[in-house]
């Protein structure tokens, strides 16, 4: 079963990779046809993303939603390491850069599946290695990803920040400044409704987003602390 979810994002200070950045190391999607197959449209990497399972998919929109995500790559790289005796192998099942330079290696994992002491034990171990190497490693699970309602609000955002219904939007009067004023607040002093969701959209303005987004949310100037929490 394929996939394809049109996501979205916007970016800052955002360089063309170099070519071999580009593309994954090896095709996530085996040949067998084993396992959840999906494909997401990135207008970040301009391309689709493909991944092997509904978890993946669903981290996708977190990477293309952060402000400070340039890119990222499916299965970028594969390395050699040794555990105990043994050499093994690795491919990441992403990696993402970011604006200030940094660059992340993921790993997607159910929460069960990394509470096993083997996986705890090879991941400790790959973690030193990147770090050595400048990278950081991080596992991302289900209890990071599938916040019920952070993620139904991120996903609902990409679909406007790339869809019909702001057409003209941007166009719309906005008052100079909107940050720490509720919705409500920020309507009585002349914004509109589409408006103030472009922007929350955009990222040019963030919320609180593991609750609903009402007349109540308190819009806030966007600091890269704000991406770092979609991860968490």
């Amino acid at each position: 079963m394929d996939v394809t979810y049109p996501g979205g994002g916007a970016n800052r200070r955002n360089t063309p990779p170099p070519p071999t950045s580009r593309l994954p190391a090896r095709n996530p999607v085996t040949p067998s046809g084993r396992g959840f197959r999906a494909k997401f449209f990135s207008p970040k990497n301009n391309r689709l993303v493909r991944c092997e399972s509904l978890l993946e998919f669903d981290c996708l929109h977190l990477f293309e939603f952060a402000r400070g995500v340039v890119r990222f790559i499916e299965q970028p790289k594969t390395i050699r390491y040794r555990l105990g005796t043994r050499s093994r192998s690795y491919t990441p099942d992403f990696a993402v850069d970011w604006s200030d330079g940094r660059r992340w290696l993921i790993e997607v994992k159910p929460a069960e599946t990394l509470a096993e002491p083997q996986n705890q034990e090879k991941f400790d171990r790959l973690s030193d290695m990147f770090k050595g190497q400048g990278e950081k490693f991080v596992i991302l699970t289900d209890l990071n990803i599938r916040k019920p309602m952070r993620l139904t609000q991120v996903k609902r955002l990409l679909q406007i920040r790339y869809g019909k219904w702001l057409d003209g939007t941007t166009q719309s009067a906005v008052p100079s400044s909107l940050e720490n004023r509720t919705i409500a607040e920020a309507l009585r002093i002349g914004a509109s409704g589409r408006a103030i969701v472009h922007k929350l959209a955009s990222r040019e303005l963030a919320c609180y987003l593991d609750a609903e987004i009402t007349a109540s949310t308190l819009l806030l100037p966007f600091e890269e602390s704000h991406d770092d929490a979609l991860f968490v």
